[in-house]
């Protein structure tokens, strides 16, 4: 599978617009010249003055003809948004003016533009880091509705000729919860198995619950929550026949079908997975770096999952290409 042509097949299909905060930034202004003149998406890019955005482009050879520039304005969004904001910001202790005052800042101001119903989708992150997109998401977008637990997920796309790995798959979650419990980690396998399935529809998903044991092979209390976390995910799927789920399970028996054949006969995820579900942030965080830097996978995201509208969390190493493509996932999000 040429993963790179899928996405964007997939997303040009849908003739999306996406706004991108961090408008002051080449590699920012590179994705969204490539968006624009691969008919991937319309782009939008606010700017606290539109001359300084088409200098920084001038000087770094990238066209911006096809791309709307907008001046950061509250007359740009839904004012009943606005209000809803400013109200519960002030309840929470900011004065109106601090509160409205937010709404000037380009993240804060993208996210009630994707609120406003103005665009498909906010892609921020490469300045910008995670806390302060997580803040901004929360305040302005909020979660989904039955949604307790925002989540992300990388989409780890292998490199040509990869021993064991040859389609992308996903690892979850590597970017917001520190220590999520049972309950949490089956929201979070829940929310990537809907996101796999857009983008890899008709595919089974293969989810595996990670840990440092298999099957019993060791014996601790902090393996209980895995284990409980695998019970309920197979609950919520019980009876859907294009989602497998398995735990706990090593990483070497999720992916590598001899040591899954030894460790887990029978299991219909592993040796097979292409769902990573880690334990917790330092797991997840630690094995999706040392899978990109030490096994040469593209590691696209972190992509916010659990929110009332599709907001992506780029890494802030992301390239142009990067953005690009992280642009165009969240267009079927």
């Amino acid at each position: 599978m040429d993963i790179r042509e899928h996405i964007l097949g997939l997303a040009k299909k849908v003739k999306g617009k996406i706004i991108l905060p961090e408008s002051f930034d080449t590699r920012v202004l590179k994705a969204a010249e490539m968006l624009t003149k691969n008919s991937i998406a319309s782009v939008v890019l606010p700017a606290d003055n539109i001359e300084d955005v088409k200098k920084t482009a001038d000087n770094a050879g990238i066209d911006l003809d096809a791309i709307e520039i907008i001046n950061i304005d509250q007359a740009l969004l839904d004012n009943k948004k606005v209000s809803d904001f400013v109200t519960a910001r002030t309840k929470k202790g900011l004065s109106e003016h601090d509160a409205r005052a937010l709404l000037k800042k380009p993240l804060y101001f993208s996210m009630m533009y994707l609120k406003s119903g103005k665009c498909d989708a906010c892609v921020g992150g490469a300045v910008y880091d995670t806390a302060d997109v997580l803040r901004a998401s929360l305040h302005v977008i909020g979660t989904a509705e039955g949604i307790k637990v925002i989540s992300s997920y990388f989409l780890m796309i292998p490199p040509a000729n990869h021993p064991i790995i040859k389609d992308p798959v996903m690892f979850t979650d590597c970017g917001v919860n520190p220590d999520p419990q049972a309950l949490g980690l089956k929201d979070i396998a829940v929310l990537t198995v809907e996101n796999f399935k857009k983008l890899f529809p008709g595919k089974n998903a293969n989810v595996a619950m990670l840990s440092f044991s298999t099957k019993g092979s060791a014996s601790n209390k902090v393996l209980d929550k895995v284990l409980d976390a695998t019970k309920l995910t197979q609950e919520y799927f019980k009876g859907q026949s294009d989602v497998n789920v398995d735990g706990e399970l090593q990483f070497d028996a999720s992916v590598v079908p001899t040591v899954g054949e030894r460790k887990a006969p029978g299991s219909a995820v592993a040796g097979k997975a292409n769902i990573l579900v880690f334990p917790d942030l330092n797991a997840g965080n630690i094995g999706c770096k040392i899978a990109e830097r030490f096994g040469g996978f593209q590691a696209l995201g972190p992509i916010i999952q659990g929110l009332s509208l599709p907001v992506s969390d780029l890494s802030r190493g992301s390239s142009a290409e990067d953005i690009y493509l992280i642009s165009a996932i969240m267009l079927l999000e």
